[in-house]
């Protein structure tokens, strides 16, 4: 029994975790609360939207470890990955967006209101937003402001802002505050043509306005307890936020790996061998979790999907995992924006709320194709380095998946066209040696017809 690093902020409860389980206790501040929402009705309807499945368990299932002040606890399967906002393409951010506004009104309808509008509190699951923190709602007290506006704002809107009207990379800002992309730096970025939205001159730069108008903590502080919001206006602030966030699409973007499979140099019988041998040492080699490397737009990872619970299918580039996650969905596949040369840190309090990307991943395969070669020549990374990185991202008794693309290959010399070749190490042999040393017993090799490439399946033995 884990308590979650997170789970400190609230005074309404605490999580903790097992591994086929999360726990929610729920103090004494908070029971009152707890017994008016089961009685209103709102629980009942906000699962059927999208509120995190639970069952309150008597005291006799009590697991060891929870704290004995627990007047309620909640139980909840477990996830099988937790992702954060910044790994997300702006189509699930506005996804998770739109679930979170959605609950707020839905609260409004039982004079409740969602307390709390972090990104955060979103997960996806079987290819849906899923909300995840079940004591985010409180009774409405008449003629008080929401609360958790500006924090909607800034996890959800700014982004989705800068994201459509920028540059989708600007979701990445995320990942530098933990709290939402500030205001006054989300107006300061915005173009001039961005007034011409009725909702984002209103939510960002007017509420920007407002903001810098009351600096003072004080100030503030008596501006809100002064205002006073009927439910009606509640509703139509909630309606704006979702007609705004509807409105909000990303502009028709090609990137030279978004359109990597309309620019290959695979024959079609070198496609099929390929994802013959991929789908074959899948097969053979079943298990939870699994991890897709530079996936592009995911159609190698959905020959994964059939032999594990969950295939992560991540890319460094957005307009690729956009153009996944827009397409016919699998429930257990899973795009997210990933650059393996940078990977999502851990942030927050003592860099310990948010874990890494390294952290959070242990995967009973990872799959590597055609990226060895992107690794060592755009980034520069050794093949020791990648070995080490490969298998801290794998369970021990899990595979490694390593497709090997030769200096003779039509992509590596693309890539090698705008500079020199000082990569004398970039040789199969000294790639197979090095990745033994670190620990990755090699199984077998597979040639890919019609192609000078070869696919190889390591095993970690070691942690």
């Amino acid at each position: 029994m884990l308590r979650n690093a997170a789970s400190f902020r609230d005074p309404s409860g605490r999580v903790y975790e097992t591994e086929t389980c999360v726990y929610r206790t729920i103090t004494a501040a908070y029971a009152e609360e707890w017994a008016y929402l089961k009685s209103c009705g709102l629980l009942e309807s906000a699962l059927k939207i999208g509120l995190g499945s639970f069952e309150e368990i008597p005291p006799e299932e009590l697991p060891k470890g929870l704290p004995s002040e627990a007047v309620h606890v909640l139980r909840s399967p477990r996830l099988p990955f937790i992702s954060w906002p910044y790994e997300w393409c702006f189509s699930q951010l506005k996804a998770a967006a739109l679930l979170t506004v959605d609950l707020h009104l839905l609260a409004l309808e039982h004079d409740c209101i969602l307390k709390d509008a972090s990104a955060y509190n979103v997960q996806f699951f079987e290819g849906k937003p899923l909300f995840i923190d079940l004591l985010s709602f409180e009774r409405w007290a008449e003629g008080r402001p929401w609360q958790a506006y500006g924090q909607f704002c800034r996890h959800f809107l700014a982004p989705l802002a800068l994201m459509c009207k920028l540059d989708c990379r600007c979701g990445l800002l995320s990942s530098r505050w933990i709290d939402g992309i500030p205001l006054d730096l989300a107006n300061s970025l915005l173009p001039a043509s961005s007034w011409l939205s009725l909702g984002l001159a209103m939510h960002i730069r007017l509420h920007d306005s407002m903001q810098r108008k009351h600096g003072d903590g004080r100030q503030a502080a008596a501006k809100v307890r002064q205002m006073r919001m009927s439910l009606q206006k509640m509703k139509d602030v909630a309606q704006s936020l979702k007609d705004t966030v509807l409105s909000l699409k990303l502009p028709t973007q090609h990137t030279e790996w978004g359109d990597y499979y309309n620019d290959t140099n695979y024959t079609p019988a070198a496609r099929a061998a390929k994802e013959e041998a991929v789908a074959r040492l899948a097969a053979e080699h079943p298990g939870r979790l699994a991890l897709d490397l530079g996936a592009n737009t995911g159609e190698f990872s959905r020959l994964l999907a059939p032999h594990f619970d969950l295939v992560l299918s991540t890319d460094y580039d957005h307009t690729a995992v956009e153009k996944h996650w827009l397409s016919p969905p699998l429930k257990n596949v899973l795009p997210l924006v990933l650059d393996l040369a940078n990977p999502s840190p851990s942030i927050g309090w003592a860099c310990g709320e948010r874990p890494s990307i390294m952290e959070r991943c242990k995967a009973d395969m990872v799959m590597a194709l055609a990226l060895c070669h992107h690794l060592r020549f755009t980034f520069g990374i050794p093949f020791t380095q990648m070995a080490e990185c490969f298998r801290s991202l794998l369970q021990k008794g899990g595979y490694l998946m390593v497709e090997f693309v030769p200096r003779e290959d039509s992509q590596v010399q693309r890539l090698l066209a705008g500079r020199d070749d000082v990569f004398d190490d970039y040789e199969e042999s000294v790639l197979l040696a090095v990745f033994q040393d670190c620990g990755l017993q090699h199984v077998e090799s597979v040639p890919i017809a019609e192609s000078v490439r070869t696919l190889h399946l390591f095993t970690c033995n070691t942690l």
